[in-house]
């Protein structure tokens, strides 16, 4: 007999149906060739999106901080604590019709009323931090700029612009390989 034989048998999980709104499950990306796009940088840190990746109904944004370790040449102020850190972080996209998306966390249950940024993977250590966020639906052609302030490391508010068609024409390389939803 084994040790976990008395436990009952695990029950599969029904999974949850894929939403428009929600990153792909059956689709594997193109990728918008862009370098990186500094979105700010101070003594004590530097924050930017080091890739993208387009689907055929929305993006994925990867975005890199650095943290210079504390005590370290420049370093004169104390830290904020981490609570502080990455509530004070702030992302956002102005698209070319002028409408704003704010970054958000967490998901929607209901179908947004309008254009969706919300970060769904993030992790790192001490002297970093990398975060992938997920934008619904893809941008209208012109200019896409991306916006960020960090209060809590001086971080003014600035941006770096691309051509939105560069996502919109990865968008059409993306490759569909099955129907969601298991249908």
């Amino acid at each position: 007999m084994g040790f976990f034989d008395e436990l009952p048998d695990i029950e599969p999980e029904s999974p949850a149906p894929h939403r428009p709104w929600d990153l792909p499950n059956a689709e594997v990306p193109g990728i918008v060739p862009i370098q990186t796009l500094m979105l700010g940088r101070t003594d004590q840190v530097a924050v930017a999106v080091t890739g993208l990746s387009a689907y055929a109904e929305g993006f994925e944004m990867f975005v890199t901080a650095r943290l210079r370790p504390p005590g370290a040449a420049g370093d004169r102020e104390p830290r904020p604590d981490r609570g502080m850190i990455r509530r004070s972080f702030r992302l956002g996209m102005l698209l070319s019709d002028g409408r704003k998306v704010f970054g958000e966390h967490g998901g929607y249950e209901a179908e947004p009323t309008g254009p969706v940024l919300r970060a769904y993977m993030s992790g790192g250590g001490l002297h970093m931090h990398v975060s992938r966020w997920w934008a619904w639906p893809l941008p209208p052609a012109g200019p896409l700029e991306f916006v960020c302030e960090w209060p809590a490391f001086g971080v003014a508010e600035t941006r770096a612009v691309i051509d939105a068609q560069l996502v919109l024409d990865a968008a059409g390389r993306s490759i569909r390989l099955w129907p969601e939803n298991g249908g």
